[in-house]
């Protein structure tokens, strides 16, 4: 039904009562003369509306959608046929006066109640929600008004503040999952994210040190008492993360293997250790003679160590550890990492840099690129190309010319051409 009201007052203060598009003579009289005035004569006094009868609920009680805040009569009616549209196929939903900022924190308290997102990553949610997008004009939008473009002014607005593409993706991330659990609560009826383009983040290929450079990095680290860890960081290409969660009940040194079955990972409330985020990440990895050697070595001085404390020793069962047995904290190996790199007067690389070396040593060796991205924990072979193209063409050429050297002959094409 179409209807229009004002916020006209009676004498005594009351308001006046809506006027239907057709109204009776009571209806009339019950609503505000300059309304009647305006129904008569087609002014503009008031705003148009429209309402919906959806039936009943569970209950019995009537389910009903009002809205008049349409300026002209053709937009009440093209609004009501639209919810009545919906309606009638399903997929009406009603308006909402749930802002985006509480919709994102009751999104993420029932995503934490149900378990299915590890510490890390409630984290970072929690800071893109609490940073970015609580305080933007999106984050004060009711759920319900929420269109594409708003979503786009919201990716235009934190490029324009600075944040890199690959955080931006990120942020977006979130306002994504958080629309789509908006849908399936029927807040909504699609998800004006969806499929919104997205800064694309710049390629910047590793480029790796040389055997000779790697070499230099760890006869530089062998002068101190960690070195045995980023030594064995090369030769397994393990995380950083992984390598702090290594156990000694997770090696294997009889079978050359370990299992990688958790993770030590910096927080900004600590450290947190937690399971691999794939089943990819957990995995078997297989050890070759220097990386047994590392570890055995390694195990005589910590056992050394654990002589010297006696009972104050930490018996963490950690691998790598502080010379009291406790597990080692993530940003004391990064800067220890820093501090060997520049006394080997080596070119800038992060910790992570040595994770994938091991995979270009493995690359340049000849290993199939199937077996690399077992050994490395990535999710699809595809990924493991998508990183290291750039390295595995230039060992693919290597491996054509010696294929080619394997070939005896006698006369070349080249050569026939060249006596010619």
């Amino acid at each position: 039904m179409i209807y229009r009201r004002c916020a006209c007052r009676t004498a005594d203060g009351r308001a006046y009562a809506n006027l239907p598009e057709h109204p009776s003579p009571q209806q009339l009289q019950r609503a505000c003369p300059a309304l009647v005035a305006a129904h008569t004569s087609g002014g503009r006094h008031g705003k148009w509306g429209f309402y919906l009868s959806r039936g009943f609920d569970s209950r019995g009680r009537r389910l009903q959608t009002r809205s008049a805040n349409f300026d002209t009569r053709s937009a009440a009616l093209k609004a009501f046929a639209s919810a009545k549209h919906d309606h009638d196929r399903g997929s009406y939903v009603e308006n909402s006066r749930t802002r985006f900022a509480a919709w994102l924190d009751d999104w993420l308290s029932s995503r934490i109640q149900r378990g299915d997102l590890k510490p890390s990553t409630v984290q970072n949610y929690r800071r893109y929600i609490d940073q970015d997008i609580k305080d933007s004009p999106l984050g004060a939008m009711r759920v319900t008004d929420i269109r594409r473009s708003h979503i786009r002014q919201f990716i235009d607005d934190l490029g324009a503040s600075g944040r890199g593409a690959t955080t931006i993706r990120r942020i977006v991330a979130v306002v994504q999952g958080s629309l789509t659990a908006a849908v399936h609560e029927d807040l909504i009826s699609t998800n004006p994210a969806r499929g919104v383009k997205l800064p694309t983040v710049g390629r910047h290929d590793f480029e790796p040190w040389s055997p000779a450079q790697i070499g230099a990095f760890l006869d530089s680290a062998a002068a101190d008492r960690l070195g045995p860890l980023f030594e064995f960081a090369v030769f397994t290409g393990l995380r950083r993360g992984e390598l702090l969660g290594l156990r000694w009940e997770d090696v294997d040194v009889a079978s050359y293997k370990l299992q990688v079955r958790r993770t030590r990972i910096q927080t900004e409330r600590g450290v947190l250790e937690q399971s691999p985020k794939t089943t990819s990440g957990r995995r078997i990895v297989d050890l070759d003679e220097a990386a047994v050697g590392c570890l055995m070595e390694w195990q005589l001085r910590q056992q050394s160590e654990c002589t010297a404390l006696g009972a104050t020793w930490s018996t963490s069962g950690y691998v790598f550890t502080s010379p009291a047995g406790d597990p080692l904290l993530p940003q004391y190996v990064t800067r220890l990492f820093d501090r060997i790199r520049n006394r080997a007067q080596l070119p800038k690389m992060t910790f992570h840099g040595l994770r994938h070396e091991h995979a270009s040593l493995l690359i340049e060796s000849g290993a199939d690129i199937a077996l690399i991205s077992k050994r490395l924990g990535h999710s699809s072979i595809g990924i493991t190309s998508d990183v290291y193209s750039h390295l595995i063409g230039d060992a693919a050429r290597k491996a054509a010319g010696r294929a080619s050297a394997l070939v005896p002959r006698e006369r070349t094409a080249q050569r026939v051409h060249n006596e010619q």
